[in-house]
């Protein structure tokens, strides 16, 4: 039944920034009609200058080791995080006029065991009561939780809810479909035989792309995320942060007949045709051997309960969907890794793989990879997230 007195909120917290957006939802018990609504706010996080992420083995050798205790700086550094979640959410709230909110929220990083905190995050702070102190924070600013926020989502996972749920969301109307969302760091989301498949649901036959090295050597996060692929671009031409945009992002530079730009672009292309193949060859085929991508690859299962699946569709999303669509990019990007997606299925090993995704003259089966519609698809899935949490409490809470 639709809740006119609820304003229902997304909280999209990746690695540089935290987004809040406010969704319409005309049913909250049926999840129907899903859709973003116009009230939106941003936060980039301030950047403490004594704050230094550990690396993620020291995290995890420290997770393990028992209770957590964090330096200060680490700890005033999250605060800075929470306390821009907060402001995001208390933005959109008051622009929408409302007081009572049902929030869900997204994160990157391992879990708390009770899932309101976070153990392990690549470039960032390590905040285990993160929930509480985003509760505390919003009940301080005036506002009421419809239901209390359950768990901190996967910000990949909720990629998946969101292209799922929202009306124009690209898994709704196929049985089997791959999500990469290319923002600070790689979102990767499973569809298969008609029911999202969370990745870490999948860890015993198939990595996540932040785990998996790249014919290149550094994993595939490290070379085509959006934030990848402007550092290596900077690297390779030494650009400071405010440099013209002409300059400092490779694909502008590209356009504008910068030969080194292009040649970038091109590769990054060809990166990103390589991780779309894994998937493709993966599920179809089981794990194949790949010395170059180490250890933890090898140990994967070669069997899993998928084998044989042809995928409808791979989605492209968040700002290397975005490049993908872009038509004044087209023939820099998005129909280089068209190209080298086809090359990489003509060239390999298994005919029947190339058969099921090629048609005439070795081209890309028509309709294969798309660009997501759904920029804020991790904001749509934490609502949704919140909606199923608030559906499935015992009757008689609130």
């Amino acid at each position: 039944m639709p809740q006119t007195d609820i304003l229902l909120i997304g909280v999209d917290g990746g690695a540089t920034e935290v987004k809040a957006h406010a969704a319409a939802c005309a049913d909250f018990d049926r999840l129907t009609d899903l859709a973003l609504r116009p009230e939106t706010a941003a936060r980039v996080y301030p950047r403490r200058p004594d704050f230094s992420p550990r690396p993620v083995p020291e995290q995890l050798a420290e997770r393990d080791a028992g209770p957590l205790r964090l330096p200060a700086a680490e700890q005033e550094q999250g605060a800075l995080w929470i306390a821009a979640a907060v402001e995001t959410v208390v933005e959109v709230a008051r622009a929408a006029g409302a007081r009572r909110v049902l929030v869900g929220v997204g994160m990157p990083g391992l879990k708390t065991p009770d899932g309101r905190g976070i153990h392990v995050i690549n470039n960032g702070p390590r905040m285990p009561d993160y929930l509480a102190q985003l509760e505390r924070g919003l009940a301080a600013a005036g506002l009421e939780l419809a239901a209390p926020i359950a768990a901190l989502g996967s910000d990949a996972d909720y990629c998946g809810l969101g292209e799922e749920y929202a009306a124009d969301g690209l898994f709704r109307d196929v049985s089997s479909a791959y999500y990469m969302g290319g923002g600070t760091g790689i979102a990767d989301a499973l569809k298969l035989q008609g029911a999202l498949v969370p990745l870490d649901q999948t860890k015993a036959w198939l990595l996540k792309a932040w785990q998996i090295p790249s014919a290149l050597g550094a994993t595939f996060e490290k070379l085509v995320s959006a934030s990848a692929l402007n550092r290596v671009w900077a690297g390779l031409c030494g650009h400071a942060d405010d440099t013209a945009a002409a300059r400092r992002f490779p694909e502008v530079a590209a356009r504008n007949g910068h030969p080194a730009a292009a040649t970038w672009l091109d590769t990054a292309a060809l990166v990103l045709a390589e991780l779309i193949h894994e998937r493709l060859a993966t599920i179809y085929g089981g794990r194949a051997a790949a010395p170059h991508r180490g250890e933890a690859y090898a140990q994967l299962a070669v069997d899993h309960p998928y084998r044989g699946l042809v995928l409808d569709r791979v989605i492209i999303g968040q700002r290397i969907g975005l490049l993908y669509a872009d038509p004044q990019y087209h023939a820099l990007f998005a129909a280089r890794l068209d190209r080298h997606l086809a090359a990489l299925l003509a060239d390999g090993p298994d005919p029947a793989l190339a058969r099921a995704y090629l048609g005439e003259n070795e081209e890309l089966r028509p309709g294969l990879v798309v660009a997501s519609r759904l920029r804020a698809a991790p904001a749509l899935g934490a609502a949704v997230a919140a909606l199923r949490a608030r559906r499935e409490q015992p009757a008689g809470k609130p």
